[in-house]
């Protein structure tokens, strides 16, 4: 229950830390993690986007010398509104990566993102970075929880639902 705790904790310091993220899953059969981006009556080119994520992406882990199990990209559009779905494995995600993910979503989409919440001062910035950061290189994920962490009325909320359940 204390591994369920700091899960739960990650959650809601991403999504405090980047209103840009929308929700936030956790499929423990994948061991993946699913950052959802709202995006309203976006013109952009998705498949231009995937060549400059998955570009970027490749240099970051060459610098870093780092495998990643999982990595990928979903759009949906329902009328005007679009969902931008970045799928990872939660083993190699680090905090850079994190903050990587959404520099990129955001400049190529800018004013599109749908950012709930306010900007945060540089200082409570610094801490939650540190939080999620230590919250990742903690022990890895043996829940068989699925989380979703979304924000509802200024609030952030996190759900758990045990693995055999609504399948």
């Amino acid at each position: 229950m204390e591994r369920e705790g700091s899960q739960v904790d990650l959650f809601v310091a991403v999504l405090v830390r980047f209103p840009q993220i929308g929700t936030i899953q956790y499929d423990p059969e994948a061991k993946s993690l699913r950052l959802t981006f709202l995006l309203r009556e976006s013109q952009a080119d998705f498949s231009a986007f995937i060549r400059s994520f998955e570009s970027h992406l490749a240099v970051f882990h060459s610098l870093r010398q780092a495998s990643v199990g999982l990595a990928s990209l979903k759009q949906t559009t329902k009328g005007a509104l679009t969902t931008l779905e970045v799928i990872r494995d939660v083993d190699s995600l680090s905090l850079s990566e994190l903050n990587l993910i959404v520099e990129l979503v955001s400049d190529y989409y800018g004013e599109a993102v749908v950012k709930e919440g306010p900007e945060m001062a540089e200082e409570d910035e610094v801490e939650q970075n540190m939080l999620i950061d230590a919250l990742l290189m903690s022990s890895p994920w043996p829940t068989p929880q699925r989380l979703t962490g979304f924000r509802e009325n200024g609030r952030v909320l996190v759900f758990s639902v045990p693995l055999g359940v609504g399948e």
